[in-house]
């Protein structure tokens, strides 16, 4: 897992189909449902009303107010970056606890460790050197990287912010959400969705019929990802690295060429 990626493809994705479940309150008017309020309300769900018989933008504001409630989530899955397959899991609270874990194909694992507002990142040594050269990558040898306060997690490690799941831009105007059939995913009962633009390939959805109404799973095979949605309220225990295993980017960088 890079932080700061050179191909923004993978981060792109990941971040349109997070943006369709947790920043759709907006597509309901856009959407045209016939419950959206005439001054611009957005759709709300009726008091007491089933999954089943919601529309695609309620059942989208469904479960984006659900995920507001939630203490914490963990997000596994896949994506394609830079041609391979990166698989990922993320655990994340709304203080500011973050664990990553993200390996590509080829490559050992690259993880990020969040504690409040410090965030450091062990990175595959290929994947250093990827990033900002060998000579840098020379200087990494296995120590944590300590990441300035201003230098944002782009890419997966975005997810560590539950404030703002990654969100690419407002949905297309044009763009239609619309409601499916139950299936069950990982053991848990849904209600799908489905969204579409003319500009971005089409993103399918669940949500939990059993328990509060919360993301399952969203995918899209038109850039091979996926995320899961699960432990939703779990702690996340995160302790920072030891000192003397902890370098700054910064001095990781000085007089590199």
């Amino acid at each position: 897992m890079i932080p700061i990626p050179r191909t923004r493809r993978a981060a792109v994705a990941a971040g349109l189909a997070l943006s369709l479940v947790l920043a759709l309150a907006a597509a309901g008017a856009r959407a045209g449902d016939s419950r959206a309020g005439a001054g611009g309300d957005t759709a709300a769900a009726s008091p007491g009303e089933r999954l089943e018989s919601m529309t695609g933008p309620i059942l989208l504001e469904t479960a984006q107010a659900e995920f507001r409630k939630a203490a914490s989530v963990t997000m596994t899955g896949f994506a394609l970056k830079d041609g391979r397959r990166a698989v990922f899991t993320v655990s994340a609270d709304r203080e500011g606890h973050c664990t990553v874990s993200s390996t590509e194909e080829g490559q050992g694992p690259s993880l990020v460790l969040r504690v409040l507002d410090e965030t450091f990142v062990r990175m595959d040594p290929q994947a250093c050197a990827r990033e900002w050269g060998a000579a840098t990558a020379s200087k990494f040898d296995g120590r944590w990287i300590r990441l300035p306060p201003d230098r944002a997690l782009d890419d997966i490690g975005a997810f560590c912010d539950l404030t703002t799941v990654p969100v690419v831009g407002a949905p297309d105007p044009a763009g239609q959400a619309l409601s499916g059939g139950g299936l069950s995913v990982g053991g848990t009962r849904t209600m799908s969705f489905l969204v579409t633009s003319p500009d971005d390939p089409p993103f399918l959805g669940y949500v939990a019929t059993q328990g509060p109404p919360r993301p399952v799973r969203v995918e899209t095979q038109a850039y091979d990802f996926q995320v899961d949605f699960g432990d939703y309220d779990k702690p996340v225990a995160v302790t920072a690295p030891p000192a003397d295993q902890v370098v700054d980017l910064a001095a990781l960088t000085e007089n590199t060429p």
